[in-house]
């Protein structure tokens, strides 16, 4: 039996194709398309999907899954293969739970740190009795180069950058290697900080900005790329056995 899960996230929507646990195909799209999504149905034969968004609603395309395949939108209030103990769960981005959901199935009966590196950086933990504790934001790379140019009178907006070297040597590279950086002591200071209290810790890197910083961080992580749609499969296949 194959399974859909479409993760539209702030930049980007990715379509993943699962047979049990393992990834068949996955499509990333600038948007949710209507019909590239008809086309994997069609291809594979979907017969369960299931739909996270933290963008806007998408009345076309969950309206196409209810009538063709057996459809979760996922929601604060799906059945979870872990527990919220976060203080408003309507608010708690899907993509966050999704991650948790996915790392928590590489790495079970495990203490966990959830690392998104996206629009937003987020940081969020797991205990080991499968407890989704909460976590933190922060501006993701990006974001901090557009709102330094945004906030001040002369500073330029600048691309991001893998910077090699520390220190910027021009207004350009001082932005980019600013935020770089900034972003990579962040990481390595919330593992550390988390280590102290959980010296058994697991930590799994994903987004789309990982890659910039998976190779720069001193601690040992798990790089996984699509954490998103692996989570997303295990709560569609967690719902289907209840």
């Amino acid at each position: 039996m194959k399974n859909l899960t479409i993760d539209i996230g702030n930049s980007s929507v990715k379509l993943a194709v699962f047979e049990q646990d393992t990834m068949l195909e996955m499509m990333i799209c600038e948007q949710a398309v209507l019909a590239q999504i008809d086309v994997l149905v069609k291809k594979y034969g979907i017969k369960k999907s299931i739909l996270s968004s933290v963008a806007i609603e998408n009345k076309d395309i969950t309206e196409y899954l209810r009538s063709t395949t057996d459809f979760i939108e996922l929601t604060a209030d799906t059945p979870l293969p872990l527990k919220l103990e976060y203080e408003t769960p309507n608010t708690l981005g899907l993509d966050r739970i999704a991650a948790a959901v996915g790392a928590m199935s590489m790495k079970p009966a495990a203490d966990l740190l959830v690392i998104d590196a996206g629009t937003c950086n987020t940081y969020d933990f797991v205990s080991a009795d499968g407890v989704f504790k909460g976590g933190n934001i922060t501006p993701g790379v990006e974001m901090r180069l557009k709102a330094m140019h945004a906030f001040t009178g002369r500073l330029p907006e600048v691309p991001t950058a893998d910077c090699a070297q520390l220190l910027g040597t021009s207004t350009q590279t001082a932005l980019q290697c600013g935020a770089f950086w900034g972003v990579v002591y962040e990481i390595d200071g919330f593992i550390k900080a988390l280590k102290l209290l959980y010296p058994k810790i697991s930590v799994f890197l994903t987004g789309g900005y990982a890659f910039y910083f998976e190779k720069r961080i001193k601690n040992r992580i798990f790089a996984v790329s699509n954490l998103v749609p692996i989570g997303l499969n295990k709560i569609l296949i967690y719902n289907d056995s209840l």
